[in-house]
């Protein structure tokens, strides 16, 4: 059995989520989350150091988290003395946040939802407040919330614990001897809670060392990946330039076409009037022409009509002096045949012209 501590989680991160996530390597005994970070036990020791190996880890959309073993406080014991250990108040919170978080008027109004708020002890210069409620049930109520937010800030909540370790020697009486001093219990008692306190301190060191390092290679593995992705971003970027230039080209090329064909259809057009303008010409003089030989052919008609008319009477004239003198000379028949001769020649004249 070995636990992984993963640190970096998103607020918005639920344990059930990094708990299917750590599925994938091996079987969890436990899984939950605490001040911002998520404790899971695996069953087997080879998959909690699998899961670590391959860290950081991307277990949702809301950023990466990486993973390390879990530090404990490890305290050896003489075999002849025993620790014994008095926690908790079950009616006392631990809260830590912010200096404006840590105020007595924002912490009871906050906190007074779950229960009766007994008594409110900030310490801001520890950065932590100390809350109690009435009873044990209204602990169990804040507790049993995952999230806490006070103005727009999470709060961390733990259980009170005033833990005091006494170490019993088991080889001595359990009465005290008359002879005893006082001074050598309470200096023993002393350098005891001295030594847990350092042990304690040079645990934070290393755990902040330790988070501090994998700050670092999360800060790597970001820039790296911010790299990658402005790298992709520019060579898309390229891309779309070139791409955009290609059709832009090809529309300017389709307008010069388009001006050229414009330029041979005006050209045409111009070519039609021409055309038309000359037939129009034509048409006019073709008109006038017409009217011409029209006006030349009545002239003649009416030139023939006079013509025929004056044969006619001639024709007539002569009828009417053959019936008045039917046996006369030939001489006038003669000049009569003379006479009505003239228009024919004045016609075929008439038909030169």
């Amino acid at each position: 059995m070995s636990t992984v501590v993963i640190d970096g989680l998103d607020a918005r991160t639920t344990s059930d989520t990094v708990k299917n996530f750590c599925q994938n390597f091996g079987k969890i005994l436990n899984c939950y989350i605490k001040c911002n970070q998520c404790i899971v036990t695996f069953a087997e020791k080879h998959n909690a150091e699998e899961f670590i190996r391959t860290s950081p880890h991307r277990i949702d959309s809301n950023g990466v988290v990486n993973a390390t073993w879990k530090v404990t406080l490890n305290r050896t014991f003489p075999s002849n003395q025993r620790p014994i250990i008095n926690s908790t108040d079950n009616t006392r919170l631990t809260i830590r946040g912010t200096f404006e978080q840590l105020e007595e008027p924002n912490l009871v109004r906050y906190f007074s939802q779950y229960g009766h708020v007994r008594m409110c002890l900030p310490n801001p210069s520890q950065g932590s407040a100390t809350v109690t409620f009435d009873d044990r049930i209204s602990c169990e109520r804040v507790l049993k919330e995952s999230r806490h937010f006070l103005n727009g800030r999470s709060l961390i909540i733990e259980p009170y614990t005033a833990t005091t370790i006494t170490i019993v020697d088991d080889n001595e009486s359990n009465k005290r001897m008359k002879y005893s001093d006082p001074n050598e219990s309470t200096l023993s008692i002393l350098t005891s809670r001295f030594e847990h306190e350092k042990e304690q301190l040079l645990n934070e060191q290393i755990r902040l060392q330790s988070q501090f390092q994998e700050r670092i290679q999360l800060f790597e593995f970001e820039k790296q990946q911010l790299n990658e992705y402005l790298l992709k971003q520019q060579h898309d970027f390229h891309h779309q330039v070139k791409h955009y230039q290609y059709l832009l080209q090809q529309s300017l090329d389709e307008i010069t076409n388009k001006d050229k064909q414009i330029e041979q259809l005006k050209q045409e057009n111009k070519d039609i009037d021409d055309l038309l303008r000359q037939s129009v010409h034509d048409n006019e003089q073709q008109q006038i022409h017409l009217k011409k030989r029209e006006e030349v052919h009545n002239q003649t008609k009416r030139k023939y009509e006079e013509l025929y008319k004056a044969y006619m009477k001639l024709k007539d004239n002569s009828t009417i002096q053959g019936d008045k003198d039917p046996i006369g000379p030939k001489t006038p028949i003669a000049n009569t045949n003379l006479i009505i001769n003239k228009p024919k020649s004045t016609i075929d004249d008439v038909r030169k012209k």
